[in-house]
């Protein structure tokens, strides 16, 4: 995301990053087209490369193809050298959605939300999905990977947009065979509708974060509504964490504000031509920011506003960038769909 965001403020030093990135991804890619989700550097050791801690991260993979497409389509790289291992990495998840259906089943911390607690049929990941493949199909001339985008396009549009989503105003986050996940998943909204990808979903999640949040001069959480002490999820969101418990009320996943996801969200507005929507959420993040002293924190507070988490995060930055460059012209050149 940050090669990205250094496409969209034309610095080369961070473009000529990204396609380092993309090519020591490449050459450590796992036998069955796994793409690393991190790697380690040790010196005297071979670097190290992790395909997940405790469950495999599926979304490291769908970045990694949409990374490669949209700096081929930005000029920054020449995608030929790259078409085998996207190749690779296509027919990996054809082999893990395994039933035909359309759809990837991801375990609990399978994507970015890795100390949160949905699982099964999440939609981030068939969003990203699609959206890859779509890519994928403009750059290397593959017409059975724009094909699959629009099988798994039609899934989203049957399974995640039932009734009750259609009356909240956004669709489901996940969905397993025991259970239904219904909290607003600002990310996948955001994603969703900047891709194309089942297009009267994304517009309605836009419609919903304008009226919800951005209206009430209320900067949008990661998810929504917060789990707290009392609710059923607790004792498993209270059990489940990497490095000590952070999902607090209103903290980290857990209500959350993350700048990264500001920034896509900015982006899916700019891409819709809703520039009020935009420029109020710029308002809101410059109010955010100009009232303390912001060290690009992973996230702010839910309720407070403080910023919190890990400092000088180069995904926060990343968000900035995105809200400052979304009307560009470059910008929306680069995301069109």
């Amino acid at each position: 995301m940050a090669g990205l965001a250094g496409l969209l403020a034309g610095d080369a030093e961070i473009t000529a990053g990204l396609v380092r990135t993309l090519e020591h991804l490449r050459a450590r890619q796992g036998s069955e087209g796994q793409i690393a989700s991190n790697v380690e550097h040790r010196d005297g050791y071979p670097a190290r490369a992790s395909f997940g801690s405790l469950v495999p991260r599926l979304d490291a993979p769908l970045w990694y193809v949409i990374g490669i497409a949209l700096a081929a389509r930005a000029g920054a790289i020449d995608p030929a050298p790259f078409r085998e291992s996207v190749k690779r990495t296509v027919h990996l998840l054809d082999a893990l959605e395994y039933n035909g259906r359309h759809l990837l089943y991801v375990p609990v911390g399978g994507d970015w939300a890795d100390e949160y607690i949905y699982e099964g049929y999440v939609l981030h990941e068939q969003v990203l999905r699609a959206w890859a493949l779509r890519l994928a199909s403009e750059t290397w001339s593959v017409p059975a990977w724009a094909e699959k985008a629009s099988a798994i396009e039609g899934a989203v549009r049957i399974s995640y947009w039932p009734p009750e989503a259609a009356q909240r105003g956004y669709p489901l986050a996940s969905f397993t065979p025991a259970r239904v996940f219904e909290m607003f998943d600002l990310a996948t909204c955001s994603l969703l509708a900047l891709s194309g990808v089942a297009p009267p979903l994304g517009d309605a999640a836009l419609d919903f974060t304008g009226m919800r949040f951005l209206s009430q001069g209320t900067l949008p959480p990661a998810f929504d509504p917060v789990i707290g002490e009392g609710d059923p999820d607790w004792p498993a969101l209270s059990r489940y964490h990497l490095h000590g418990f952070r999902n607090r009320p209103h903290e980290y996943h857990n209500g959350g504000v993350w700048m990264i996801w500001l920034g896509w969200l900015g982006l899916s507005l700019a891409q819709a031509g809703r520039v009020d929507d935009l420029a109020q959420l710029r308002s809101l993040v410059s109010a955010r920011v100009s009232s303390q002293a912001y060290d690009f924190e992973e996230y702010f507070h839910g309720r407070t506003g403080a910023a919190l988490g890990v400092r000088r995060m180069a995904y926060s930055a990343t968000g900035i960038v995105f809200l400052q460059r979304a009307l560009d012209p470059a910008t929306l050149a680069l995301f069109a769909r």
